[in-house]
Protein backbone atom coordinates (compact mmCIF):
# COMPACT_ATOMS: atom_id res chain seq x y z
CA UNK A 1 0.00 0.00 0.00
CA UNK A 2 2.65 2.50 1.06
CA UNK A 3 4.84 1.44 -1.86
CA UNK A 4 2.04 2.15 -4.29
CA UNK A 5 1.47 5.59 -2.75
CA UNK A 6 5.14 6.42 -3.35
CA UNK A 7 4.96 5.12 -6.92
CA UNK A 8 1.83 7.20 -7.45
CA UNK A 9 3.66 10.38 -6.45
CA UNK A 10 6.67 9.46 -8.59
CA UNK A 11 4.44 8.72 -11.57
CA UNK A 12 2.64 12.04 -11.15
CA UNK A 13 5.98 13.87 -11.00
CA UNK A 14 7.24 12.08 -14.12
CA UNK A 15 4.10 12.99 -16.01
CA UNK A 16 4.53 16.63 -15.03
CA UNK A 17 8.15 16.62 -16.15
CA UNK A 18 7.25 14.98 -19.45
CA UNK A 19 4.67 17.62 -20.25
CA UNK A 20 5.66 19.68 -23.22
CA UNK A 21 5.10 23.41 -23.36
CA UNK A 22 1.97 22.91 -25.44
CA UNK A 23 -1.21 22.39 -23.50
CA UNK A 24 -4.93 22.75 -24.05
CA UNK A 25 -7.77 23.79 -21.78
CA UNK A 26 -11.37 22.79 -22.31
CA UNK A 27 -14.27 23.83 -20.10
CA UNK A 28 -16.03 20.79 -18.67
CA UNK A 29 -19.33 20.59 -20.53
CA UNK A 30 -20.67 17.15 -19.57
CA UNK A 31 -22.82 16.14 -16.64
CA UNK A 32 -20.84 14.58 -13.82
CA UNK A 33 -22.53 11.18 -14.16
CA UNK A 34 -22.20 10.97 -17.97
CA UNK A 35 -19.13 8.74 -18.13
CA UNK A 36 -19.91 7.38 -21.61
CA UNK A 37 -19.74 10.80 -23.28
CA UNK A 38 -16.52 11.64 -21.44
CA UNK A 39 -14.82 8.37 -22.40
CA UNK A 40 -15.70 8.82 -26.06
CA UNK A 41 -14.55 12.44 -26.00
CA UNK A 42 -11.18 11.70 -24.38
CA UNK A 43 -10.49 8.91 -26.87
CA UNK A 44 -11.32 11.28 -29.73
CA UNK A 45 -8.97 13.93 -28.29
CA UNK A 46 -6.18 11.32 -27.94
CA UNK A 47 -6.50 10.51 -31.63
CA UNK A 48 -5.84 14.21 -32.25
CA UNK A 49 -2.77 14.18 -30.02
CA UNK A 50 -4.28 15.65 -26.85
CA UNK A 51 -3.87 13.50 -23.73
CA UNK A 52 -5.92 14.28 -20.62
CA UNK A 53 -3.79 14.86 -17.52
CA UNK A 54 -5.85 17.02 -15.15
CA UNK A 55 -9.40 18.15 -14.49
CA UNK A 56 -11.43 20.50 -12.34
CA UNK A 57 -13.80 22.93 -14.03
CA UNK A 58 -11.43 22.50 -16.97
CA UNK A 59 -10.10 19.45 -18.73
CA UNK A 60 -6.39 19.98 -19.22
CA UNK A 61 -4.58 18.17 -22.02
CA UNK A 62 -0.91 17.82 -22.87
CA UNK A 63 0.32 17.44 -26.42
CA UNK A 64 1.58 14.07 -27.59
CA UNK A 65 1.72 12.05 -30.74
CA UNK A 66 -1.77 11.03 -31.89
CA UNK A 67 -2.56 7.57 -30.58
CA UNK A 68 -5.35 5.14 -29.89
CA UNK A 69 -6.10 5.14 -26.19
CA UNK A 70 -8.90 3.64 -24.16
CA UNK A 71 -10.49 5.64 -21.34
CA UNK A 72 -12.69 4.52 -18.49
CA UNK A 73 -14.40 6.79 -15.97
CA UNK A 74 -14.99 5.17 -12.59
CA UNK A 75 -16.62 6.54 -9.45
CA UNK A 76 -15.21 5.95 -6.00
CA UNK A 77 -17.83 7.09 -3.44
CA UNK A 78 -16.18 8.95 -0.60
CA UNK A 79 -13.33 10.33 -2.69
CA UNK A 80 -12.57 13.93 -1.78
CA UNK A 81 -11.60 16.98 -3.79
CA UNK A 82 -9.13 18.29 -1.19
CA UNK A 83 -8.59 15.31 1.11
CA UNK A 84 -5.55 13.09 0.49
CA UNK A 85 -6.26 9.66 -1.05
CA UNK A 86 -7.46 7.08 1.44
CA UNK A 87 -6.04 3.58 1.72
CA UNK A 88 -9.07 2.20 -0.09
CA UNK A 89 -8.57 4.65 -2.95
CA UNK A 90 -4.90 3.71 -3.32
CA UNK A 91 -5.79 0.01 -3.29
CA UNK A 92 -8.42 0.57 -5.97
CA UNK A 93 -5.98 2.53 -8.14
CA UNK A 94 -3.31 -0.16 -7.67
CA UNK A 95 -5.67 -2.90 -8.87
CA UNK A 96 -6.55 -0.77 -11.88
CA UNK A 97 -2.87 -0.20 -12.62
CA UNK A 98 -2.21 -3.95 -12.54
CA UNK A 99 -4.80 -4.31 -15.33
CA UNK A 100 -3.10 -1.59 -17.38
CA UNK A 101 -5.37 1.26 -16.34
CA UNK A 102 -3.30 4.32 -15.34
CA UNK A 103 -4.92 7.16 -13.42
CA UNK A 104 -5.01 10.13 -15.81
CA UNK A 105 -7.11 12.64 -13.86
CA UNK A 106 -9.51 12.79 -10.97
CA UNK A 107 -11.98 15.12 -9.32
CA UNK A 108 -13.76 14.13 -6.16
CA UNK A 109 -15.34 10.71 -6.57
CA UNK A 110 -14.59 10.66 -10.30
CA UNK A 111 -11.44 8.89 -11.45
CA UNK A 112 -10.48 8.83 -15.12
CA UNK A 113 -8.22 5.98 -16.22
CA UNK A 114 -6.29 5.53 -19.44
CA UNK A 115 -5.09 2.29 -21.06
CA UNK A 116 -2.70 1.96 -24.01
CA UNK A 117 -3.35 -1.75 -24.59
CA UNK A 118 -5.13 -2.70 -27.78
CA UNK A 119 -7.75 -4.88 -26.10
CA UNK A 120 -7.73 -3.92 -22.43
CA UNK A 121 -9.52 -5.78 -19.70
CA UNK A 122 -12.76 -3.87 -18.91
CA UNK A 123 -12.39 -1.68 -15.85
CA UNK A 124 -15.98 -2.31 -14.80
CA UNK A 125 -17.03 -5.95 -14.54
CA UNK A 126 -20.27 -5.78 -12.54
CA UNK A 127 -23.07 -3.58 -13.82
CA UNK A 128 -24.96 -3.41 -10.53
CA UNK A 129 -21.89 -2.13 -8.68
CA UNK A 130 -21.23 0.42 -11.43
CA UNK A 131 -24.79 1.75 -11.18
CA UNK A 132 -24.51 1.97 -7.40
CA UNK A 133 -21.15 3.77 -7.55
CA UNK A 134 -22.31 6.26 -10.19
CA UNK A 135 -25.37 7.08 -8.13
CA UNK A 136 -23.42 7.56 -4.90
CA UNK A 137 -20.37 9.16 -6.50
CA UNK A 138 -22.34 11.80 -8.39
CA UNK A 139 -24.85 12.51 -5.61
CA UNK A 140 -23.17 15.66 -4.25
CA UNK A 141 -22.79 17.22 -7.67
CA UNK A 142 -26.35 16.35 -8.66
CA UNK A 143 -27.72 17.83 -5.43
CA UNK A 144 -25.69 21.00 -5.96
CA UNK A 145 -26.88 21.27 -9.57
CA UNK A 146 -30.44 20.64 -8.42
CA UNK A 147 -30.27 23.42 -5.82
CA UNK A 148 -28.82 25.80 -8.40
CA UNK A 149 -31.56 24.77 -10.81
CA UNK A 150 -34.28 25.54 -8.25
CA UNK A 151 -32.67 28.91 -7.51
CA UNK A 152 -32.50 29.52 -11.25
CA UNK A 153 -36.22 28.87 -11.73
CA UNK A 154 -37.05 31.11 -8.75
CA UNK A 155 -34.96 33.90 -10.30
CA UNK A 156 -36.80 33.41 -13.59
CA UNK A 157 -40.21 33.62 -11.90
CA UNK A 158 -39.11 36.70 -9.94
CA UNK A 159 -37.94 38.33 -13.17
CA UNK A 160 -41.31 37.90 -14.89
CA UNK A 161 -43.17 39.18 -11.82
CA UNK A 162 -40.87 42.22 -11.73
CA UNK A 163 -41.41 42.71 -15.45
CA UNK A 164 -45.14 42.99 -14.80
CA UNK A 165 -45.04 45.24 -11.72
CA UNK A 166 -42.19 47.55 -12.84
CA UNK A 167 -41.26 46.65 -16.40
CA UNK A 168 -39.17 49.73 -17.18
CA UNK A 169 -36.98 49.29 -14.11
CA UNK A 170 -36.60 45.57 -14.75
CA UNK A 171 -35.80 45.90 -18.45
CA UNK A 172 -33.23 48.63 -17.76
CA UNK A 173 -31.33 46.56 -15.22
CA UNK A 174 -28.60 44.88 -17.26
CA UNK A 175 -27.25 42.96 -14.30
CA UNK A 176 -30.75 41.77 -13.42
CA UNK A 177 -31.44 40.68 -16.99
CA UNK A 178 -28.15 38.80 -17.10
CA UNK A 179 -28.87 37.19 -13.74
CA UNK A 180 -32.37 36.20 -14.86
CA UNK A 181 -31.04 34.71 -18.09
CA UNK A 182 -28.34 32.86 -16.16
CA UNK A 183 -31.00 31.62 -13.76
CA UNK A 184 -33.10 30.36 -16.64
CA UNK A 185 -30.07 28.54 -18.09
CA UNK A 186 -29.33 27.00 -14.66
CA UNK A 187 -32.95 25.92 -14.38
CA UNK A 188 -32.85 24.22 -17.77
CA UNK A 189 -29.45 22.64 -17.01
CA UNK A 190 -30.57 21.28 -13.64
CA UNK A 191 -33.91 20.03 -14.97
CA UNK A 192 -32.32 18.20 -17.89
CA UNK A 193 -29.76 16.61 -15.56
CA UNK A 194 -32.44 15.48 -13.11
CA UNK A 195 -34.68 13.98 -15.80
CA UNK A 196 -31.80 12.42 -17.74
CA UNK A 197 -30.21 10.82 -14.68
CA UNK A 198 -33.49 9.44 -13.36
CA UNK A 199 -34.31 7.88 -16.72
CA UNK A 200 -30.83 6.37 -17.04
CA UNK A 201 -30.74 5.13 -13.44
CA UNK A 202 -34.11 3.41 -13.73
CA UNK A 203 -33.12 1.70 -16.98
CA UNK A 204 -29.56 0.82 -15.85
CA UNK A 205 -30.75 -0.63 -12.55
CA UNK A 206 -33.30 -2.82 -14.34
CA UNK A 207 -30.72 -4.03 -16.91
CA UNK A 208 -28.18 -4.83 -14.20
CA UNK A 209 -30.75 -6.75 -12.18
CA UNK A 210 -31.94 -8.71 -15.22
CA UNK A 211 -28.66 -9.86 -16.79
CA UNK A 212 -25.80 -7.68 -15.47
CA UNK A 213 -25.74 -5.75 -18.78
CA UNK A 214 -24.17 -2.30 -18.84
CA UNK A 215 -26.23 0.75 -19.84
CA UNK A 216 -24.39 3.68 -21.48
CA UNK A 217 -25.13 7.11 -20.06
CA UNK A 218 -26.53 9.92 -22.17
CA UNK A 219 -26.32 13.51 -21.01
CA UNK A 220 -27.12 15.63 -24.09
CA UNK A 221 -23.68 17.27 -24.37
CA UNK A 222 -24.76 19.56 -27.23
CA UNK A 223 -27.39 21.14 -24.98
CA UNK A 224 -24.85 21.56 -22.16
CA UNK A 225 -22.46 23.33 -24.54
CA UNK A 226 -25.20 25.64 -25.79
CA UNK A 227 -26.23 26.53 -22.22
CA UNK A 228 -22.65 27.34 -21.20
CA UNK A 229 -21.89 29.33 -24.35
CA UNK A 230 -25.11 31.34 -24.14
CA UNK A 231 -24.53 32.11 -20.46
CA UNK A 232 -20.99 33.36 -21.06
CA UNK A 233 -22.13 35.28 -24.14
CA UNK A 234 -24.83 36.98 -22.05
CA UNK A 235 -22.27 38.06 -19.43
CA UNK A 236 -19.90 39.42 -22.08
CA UNK A 237 -22.78 41.15 -23.89
CA UNK A 238 -23.86 42.82 -20.65
CA UNK A 239 -20.32 43.97 -19.95
CA UNK A 240 -19.98 45.64 -23.34
CA UNK A 241 -23.48 47.13 -23.61
CA UNK A 242 -24.23 48.22 -20.06
CA UNK A 243 -20.89 49.29 -18.67
CA UNK A 244 -20.32 46.10 -16.73
CA UNK A 245 -16.56 45.97 -17.08
CA UNK A 246 -16.26 44.74 -13.52
CA UNK A 247 -18.28 41.67 -14.51
CA UNK A 248 -15.67 40.77 -17.12
CA UNK A 249 -12.93 41.26 -14.55
CA UNK A 250 -14.72 38.99 -12.07
CA UNK A 251 -15.35 36.36 -14.76
CA UNK A 252 -11.68 36.41 -15.73
CA UNK A 253 -10.70 36.20 -12.06
CA UNK A 254 -13.04 33.24 -11.56
CA UNK A 255 -11.40 31.24 -14.35
CA UNK A 256 -7.89 32.23 -13.22
CA UNK A 257 -8.65 31.12 -9.66
CA UNK A 258 -9.99 27.75 -10.73
CA UNK A 259 -7.17 27.19 -13.21
CA UNK A 260 -4.51 27.55 -10.52
CA UNK A 261 -6.61 25.84 -7.86
CA UNK A 262 -6.95 22.77 -10.07
CA UNK A 263 -3.15 22.59 -10.25
CA UNK A 264 -2.41 23.27 -6.59
CA UNK A 265 -5.27 21.15 -5.23
CA UNK A 266 -4.26 18.09 -7.23
CA UNK A 267 -0.57 18.41 -6.37
CA UNK A 268 -1.22 18.86 -2.66
CA UNK A 269 -3.60 15.92 -2.74
CA UNK A 270 -1.01 13.72 -4.48
CA UNK A 271 1.55 14.65 -1.83
CA UNK A 272 -0.82 13.68 0.98
CA UNK A 273 -1.28 17.21 2.37
CA UNK A 274 -3.93 17.61 5.04
CA UNK A 275 -7.41 18.63 3.90
CA UNK A 276 -7.39 21.82 5.99
CA UNK A 277 -4.02 22.87 4.55
CA UNK A 278 -5.21 22.24 1.00
CA UNK A 279 -8.39 24.24 1.50
CA UNK A 280 -6.50 27.02 3.29
CA UNK A 281 -3.93 27.43 0.52
CA UNK A 282 -6.66 27.56 -2.11
CA UNK A 283 -8.68 30.13 -0.15
CA UNK A 284 -5.64 32.36 0.23
CA UNK A 285 -4.93 32.00 -3.48
CA UNK A 286 -8.51 32.97 -4.37
CA UNK A 287 -8.37 35.99 -2.05
CA UNK A 288 -5.09 37.23 -3.54
CA UNK A 289 -6.24 36.83 -7.13
CA UNK A 290 -9.53 38.64 -6.56
CA UNK A 291 -7.74 41.31 -4.53
CA UNK A 292 -5.57 42.02 -7.56
CA UNK A 293 -8.56 41.84 -9.94
CA UNK A 294 -10.75 44.29 -8.00
CA UNK A 295 -8.01 46.76 -7.16
CA UNK A 296 -6.65 46.63 -10.69
CA UNK A 297 -10.09 47.29 -12.14
CA UNK A 298 -10.80 50.28 -9.88
CA UNK A 299 -7.29 51.64 -10.39
CA UNK A 300 -7.56 51.70 -14.17
CA UNK A 301 -11.17 52.94 -13.99
CA UNK A 302 -10.07 55.98 -11.98
CA UNK A 303 -8.34 57.64 -14.95
CA UNK A 304 -11.28 59.86 -15.93
CA UNK A 305 -10.78 63.46 -16.99
CA UNK A 306 -13.03 66.41 -17.82
CA UNK A 307 -16.14 67.89 -16.24
CA UNK A 308 -18.50 65.33 -17.79
CA UNK A 309 -18.55 61.58 -17.97
CA UNK A 310 -20.60 58.87 -19.61
CA UNK A 311 -22.27 56.35 -17.35
CA UNK A 312 -24.67 53.67 -18.53
CA UNK A 313 -26.16 55.72 -21.34
CA UNK A 314 -26.26 59.12 -19.60
CA UNK A 315 -24.02 62.18 -20.03
CA UNK A 316 -23.48 63.51 -16.51
CA UNK A 317 -21.45 66.06 -14.59
CA UNK A 318 -18.95 64.91 -11.98
CA UNK A 319 -19.93 67.29 -9.19
CA UNK A 320 -23.73 67.54 -9.25
CA UNK A 321 -26.93 65.90 -10.37
CA UNK A 322 -28.57 66.94 -13.65
CA UNK A 323 -31.47 68.61 -11.84
CA UNK A 324 -31.53 69.79 -8.22
CA UNK A 325 -33.85 71.61 -5.85
CA UNK A 326 -31.41 74.51 -5.81
CA UNK A 327 -32.26 75.23 -9.44
CA UNK A 328 -36.01 74.94 -8.92
CA UNK A 329 -36.61 76.49 -5.49
CA UNK A 330 -34.42 79.54 -6.02
CA UNK A 331 -32.43 81.65 -3.51
CA UNK A 332 -34.68 80.75 -0.57
CA UNK A 333 -33.53 77.13 -0.70
CA UNK A 334 -31.23 76.11 2.15
CA UNK A 335 -29.12 73.05 1.33
CA UNK A 336 -28.70 72.08 4.98
CA UNK A 337 -30.57 68.96 6.02
CA UNK A 338 -31.08 67.53 2.52
CA UNK A 339 -30.02 64.06 1.40
CA UNK A 340 -29.37 63.05 -2.20
CA UNK A 341 -29.64 59.49 -3.53
CA UNK A 342 -28.77 58.27 -7.00
CA UNK A 343 -29.26 55.06 -8.90
CA UNK A 344 -28.22 54.42 -12.51
CA UNK A 345 -28.73 51.18 -14.37
CA UNK A 346 -28.61 50.18 -17.99
CA UNK A 347 -29.16 47.34 -20.41
CA UNK A 348 -29.11 46.89 -24.17
CA UNK A 349 -32.76 48.03 -24.23
CA UNK A 350 -33.13 50.86 -21.70
CA UNK A 351 -31.10 53.14 -19.44
CA UNK A 352 -32.60 54.39 -16.19
CA UNK A 353 -31.53 57.28 -13.95
CA UNK A 354 -33.27 57.76 -10.59
CA UNK A 355 -32.41 60.66 -8.29
CA UNK A 356 -34.12 61.66 -5.06
CA UNK A 357 -33.54 64.78 -2.96
CA UNK A 358 -35.40 65.00 0.34
CA UNK A 359 -35.33 66.81 3.67
CA UNK A 360 -34.27 65.04 6.87
CA UNK A 361 -35.26 66.74 10.13
CA UNK A 362 -32.73 64.85 12.23
CA UNK A 363 -29.93 65.94 9.92
CA UNK A 364 -31.01 69.58 9.80
CA UNK A 365 -31.70 69.95 13.51
CA UNK A 366 -34.94 71.83 12.79
CA UNK A 367 -38.42 70.43 13.30
CA UNK A 368 -41.88 71.28 12.08
CA UNK A 369 -41.19 72.03 8.41
CA UNK A 370 -41.41 69.23 5.84
CA UNK A 371 -39.00 70.91 3.41
CA UNK A 372 -38.93 70.48 -0.34
CA UNK A 373 -39.05 67.15 -2.11
CA UNK A 374 -37.78 66.11 -5.54
CA UNK A 375 -37.55 62.72 -7.20
CA UNK A 376 -37.23 61.97 -10.88
CA UNK A 377 -36.78 58.89 -12.99
CA UNK A 378 -35.48 59.22 -16.55
CA UNK A 379 -35.91 56.13 -18.71
CA UNK A 380 -33.93 56.39 -21.92
CA UNK A 381 -35.11 54.04 -24.66
CA UNK A 382 -32.31 52.61 -26.81
CA UNK A 383 -34.48 50.47 -29.08
CA UNK A 384 -37.61 52.11 -30.49
CA UNK A 385 -39.86 49.00 -30.25
CA UNK A 386 -39.55 49.17 -26.46
CA UNK A 387 -40.75 52.79 -26.17
CA UNK A 388 -44.45 52.06 -25.78
CA UNK A 389 -43.67 49.22 -23.36
CA UNK A 390 -41.58 51.57 -21.19
CA UNK A 391 -44.23 54.31 -21.28
CA UNK A 392 -47.15 52.07 -20.38
CA UNK A 393 -45.08 50.32 -17.72
CA UNK A 394 -44.17 53.60 -16.02
CA UNK A 395 -47.76 54.81 -16.28
CA UNK A 396 -48.95 51.65 -14.52
CA UNK A 397 -46.13 51.54 -11.93
CA UNK A 398 -46.41 55.18 -10.82
CA UNK A 399 -50.19 55.43 -10.76
CA UNK A 400 -50.76 56.36 -7.09
CA UNK A 401 -53.19 58.60 -5.25
CA UNK A 402 -55.31 60.35 -7.85
CA UNK A 403 -55.70 58.79 -11.27
CA UNK A 404 -53.62 60.13 -14.11
CA UNK A 405 -55.01 63.22 -15.80
CA UNK A 406 -53.91 64.64 -19.15
CA UNK A 407 -52.32 68.09 -19.27
CA UNK A 408 -51.08 70.37 -22.05
CA UNK A 409 -48.90 72.92 -20.29
CA UNK A 410 -45.58 71.07 -20.77
CA UNK A 411 -45.85 71.14 -24.58
CA UNK A 412 -43.49 68.28 -25.35
CA UNK A 413 -45.72 66.50 -27.83
CA UNK A 414 -44.94 64.93 -31.16
CA UNK A 415 -47.48 63.63 -33.72
CA UNK A 416 -50.35 64.63 -31.38
CA UNK A 417 -49.65 61.70 -29.06
CA UNK A 418 -50.36 61.79 -25.34
CA UNK A 419 -47.29 63.44 -23.86
CA UNK A 420 -48.01 64.58 -20.32
CA UNK A 421 -49.92 63.12 -17.38
CA UNK A 422 -50.31 64.45 -13.85
CA UNK A 423 -51.33 62.98 -10.54
CA UNK A 424 -50.90 63.65 -6.83
CA UNK A 425 -50.45 61.68 -3.63
CA UNK A 426 -49.61 62.15 0.02
CA UNK A 427 -46.08 61.53 1.33
CA UNK A 428 -45.68 61.75 5.11
CA UNK A 429 -48.38 64.40 5.34
CA UNK A 430 -47.04 66.40 2.41
CA UNK A 431 -48.81 66.65 -0.94
CA UNK A 432 -46.64 65.52 -3.82
CA UNK A 433 -47.34 66.41 -7.46
CA UNK A 434 -46.40 63.74 -9.96
CA UNK A 435 -45.89 64.13 -13.70
CA UNK A 436 -45.17 61.68 -16.49
CA UNK A 437 -43.66 63.21 -19.63
CA UNK A 438 -42.63 61.80 -23.00
CA UNK A 439 -39.49 63.56 -24.22
CA UNK A 440 -38.21 62.23 -27.52
CA UNK A 441 -36.20 59.08 -26.79
CA UNK A 442 -36.96 59.14 -23.06
CA UNK A 443 -39.79 59.10 -20.55
CA UNK A 444 -39.62 61.21 -17.40
CA UNK A 445 -41.44 60.64 -14.14
CA UNK A 446 -40.96 63.51 -11.71
CA UNK A 447 -42.32 64.09 -8.18
CA UNK A 448 -42.32 67.59 -6.66
CA UNK A 449 -43.58 69.03 -3.39
CA UNK A 450 -44.89 72.04 -5.34
CA UNK A 451 -46.62 72.71 -8.64
CA UNK A 452 -43.93 73.85 -11.10
CA UNK A 453 -44.35 77.18 -12.83
CA UNK A 454 -43.82 77.58 -16.57
CA UNK A 455 -40.23 78.70 -16.00
CA UNK A 456 -39.57 75.74 -13.70
CA UNK A 457 -41.02 73.41 -16.31
CA UNK A 458 -38.58 74.83 -18.86
CA UNK A 459 -35.66 74.24 -16.48
CA UNK A 460 -36.75 70.63 -15.93
CA UNK A 461 -37.03 69.96 -19.65
CA UNK A 462 -33.73 71.66 -20.43
CA UNK A 463 -31.78 69.76 -17.78
CA UNK A 464 -33.22 66.31 -18.44
CA UNK A 465 -33.76 66.32 -22.20
CA UNK A 466 -30.09 66.09 -23.21
CA UNK A 467 -28.39 64.00 -20.52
Amino acid sequence: MRGYAVRRQITAAIWRCRKMSRGKLELVWTYYFDHTTMEQHFEKMARKGWILDRMGIFWHYRWSEPKELHYAVAYFPGGGVYAPPTGEELTFEEYCQMAGWELAAEHGAMKIFCNERENPVPLETQADIQVKNIRKGSRRVRIADGILGIIGWLLTIYFFLSLYFDGARTLSDGSGLTLAFTGFMLGVYGSVEFITFRRWYKKAKANAKRDQSFTPTKGYPALSKIIMLLTMAAVVFYAFTAGGGLVLAVLAGYFIVYYFQDIIRNRMRDRGSATAANIGVNLVLAFLIFFVVFNGYYYFSSFETGDYYEERGFHLQWQENPLTLQELAGPEFNRKGYIDTENIQSSAFLSRLEIEQFYDEALSGAKGTPGYYLEYVVTKVKLAPFYEFARSSMERTYRSGENWQTMDSWGTGEKNELQALQSAFDREGQKIFRYLLCMGDRILKIDLSFEPTASQQEVILERLREI
